[in-house]
C-alpha cells in the first residue's frame, strides 16, 4: 500500500489528471482525485467531463478514462483517499494551479503510517503539439466550430474523437478551427464536413447556427453534439418554418419561439439536469440506428434543455426525424434529416466514454459522409425548401 502523489504544474484544464492516470496505469494503481477549482470566466468548459454515474468533473478526466479504460470516480476527500491507500496502491493528481494542496494527504499518510511517494510530472510531455492532426496530406477537411486553444487546452474530447475516427478509417484529416463568433460562409467554403460541439458557452450559439445554416444550404455533412444538436435543430427550424425568431431559450430568453426549453418545466418525471450514462430508445430504420447496428444505445448525457414539445410536430412535418428518444419519448436524444447527405445531431456526448481508438460510431459515419461529399463537391446543389 502506497499513496502516490503526482505533482503537476500544468495550467491547462485539458491536462488535469493525465500524468497521474499514466502513473496509475503503469503501477496498476487506483486513480482518485480531489475537487479542483477552475477559472470558468477564462475557460467556460473546464468542467465538462461527465461521470458515468452522474455529475461533472474536470474536462481533462476524458484522457484519464481513455488511459485507464474505465470510468473515473467523482472527486472525493482526503479521508476517502487515505482509506483506499490502506488497502492498495493509490495515485492522486495534485494541481496547484487548480487550487489543490497535498498538505492534508501528506499529514494524513504520516499519521496513518501509509508510505508516501511523490512524482513530479514532466511539464513538457502534455504540450498542445502532442495533439496533432492526422499525418499525411489531408483528404478531408472538417470545420470544428470553436477556438483552437479551447479544443486543445480545455475540452479536447470532440477533437480527439475526430482523430480516432480518422485513424480508424485510415483517412488523412485536416481540422479547421472556426472561431465561434458570427461565421461567414467564406470561412467554411473549403470544409467537407462541419462539427458543432457541445459546451456551456452561450456566446457560441450564433456562430453554430450560422454554420448549420451553411451546412443546410450547401448540403455539407454536419454533426451536432449536445449544444450542437440544439443549434442545428434551431437552424433547421428557422429555415423550414421560415421564422428567424426561433432560438434556444437558454441563449435568447426573449426569442419569440423557443426551440429548446428547460426539461424541468415540461412536467413531472423529467430531471432538472441530466448527467451520466443514459440508455436511448433508437428509432428503427433511421440513419442513427444503422450507425449503431447491434451496438450499445447508451450515451453520456449532460443537459438541462430539451426540444420544445410544441415544435416537434411541425419539425417532423418538415422532414426532421427524431431518431432516438428517452423518458417514454418525451425527450428527443437524436435528430436527422434524411433528405440531406448527413444532418445528424445527438443530445448526448458520444465523445465521452469511448475507449481510445474506438470512437462512437457516429464519428466514423460522419467522416465517411464527409469523404463522400468531398468527391461530390463540384456538383453540389443548393438545398430546396
Amino acid at each position: 500500500m502506497t499513496l502516490h502523489l503526482v505533482i503537476d504544474a500544468t495550467t491547462r484544464p485539458a491536462a488535469f489528471g493525465r500524468a497521474a492516470a499514466r502513473a496509475a496505469r503503469r503501477l496498476g494503481a487506483h486513480f482518485l482525485h480531489e475537487a479542483a477549482v477552475f477559472d470558468l470566466a477564462a475557460h467556460p468548459d473546464a468542467v465538462q467531463y461527465v461521470y458515468a454515474a452522474g455529475g461533472l468533473g474536470p474536462s481533462g478526466l476524458f484522457f484519464a478514462e481513455r488511459l485507464l479504460d474505465t470510468p473515473i470516480e467523482p472527486a472525493c476527500d482526503a479521508a476517502r483517499i487515505l482509506e483506499a491507500a490502506t488497502a492498495g496502491e493509490v495515485v492522486v493528481p495534485i494541481h496547484p494551479a487548480f487550487g489543490q494542496d497535498a498538505a492534508a494527504l501528506r499529514t494524513g499518510a504520516a499519521l496513518a503510517g501509509i508510505p508516501l511517494a511523490e512524482i513530479v510530472a514532466d511539464p513538457h510531455r502534455d504540450e498542445p503539439q502532442a495533439l496533432a492532426d492526422s499525418a499525411g496530406d489531408p483528404s478531408v477537411t472538417i470545420a470544428l466550430v470553436g477556438r483552437e486553444r479551447d479544443h486543445r487546452d480545455v475540452y479536447p474530447a470532440a477533437m480527439v474523437s475526430l482523430l480516432d475516427a480518422a485513424a480508424l478509417l485510415d483517412l488523412p484529416l485536416r481540422i479547421l478551427f472556426v472561431p465561434p463568433g458570427r461565421v461567414e460562409p467564406s470561412v467554411l467554403a473549403g470544409a467537407d464536413g462541419i462539427l458543432l460541439p457541445g459546451g456551456s458557452e452561450m456566446g457560441n450559439v450564433p456562430g453554430q447556427i450560422d454554420a448549420a445554416r451553411y451546412a443546410l444550404a450547401e448540403r455539407v455533412p454536419v454533426l451536432g453534439l449536445c449544444l450542437g444538436m440544439q443549434t442545428m435543430t434551431t437552424a433547421f427550424a428557422q429555415q423550414a418554418l421560415r421564422d428567424g425568431r426561433i432560438n434556444l431559450a437558454e441563449a435568447d430568453p426573449e426569442a419569440a419561439t423557443w426551440s429548446f426549453v428547460p426539461m424541468a418545466a415540461e412536467g413531472a418525471g423529467l430531471p432538472e439536469h441530466r448527467t451520466g450514462d443514459a440508455t436511448l430508445t433508437v428509432t428503427p430504420g433511421t440513419r442513427f440506428d444503422g450507425m449503431l447496428g447491434a451496438g450499445d444505445a447508451r450515451m453520456r448525457c449532460n443537459h438541462r434543455y430539451c426540444l420544445a414539445p410544441g415544435l416537434r410536430r411541425p419539425l417532423e412535418a418538415a422532414g426532421l426525424v427524431a431518431s432516438a428518444t428517452s423518458f417514454a419519448g418525451r425527450v428527443v436524444d437524436a435528430v436527422e434529416w434524411p433528405s440531406h447527405p448527413f444532418f445528424v445531431g445527438v443530445q448526448g456526448h458520444p465523445e465521452l466514454g469511448a475507449p481510445a481508438g474506438k470512437p462512437h460510431p457516429v464519428f466514423p459515419a460522419f467522416l465517411a459522409a464527409a469523404r463522400g461529399d468531398n468527391a461530390r463537391k463540384a456538383g453540389r446543389p443548393l438545398a430546396k425548401w
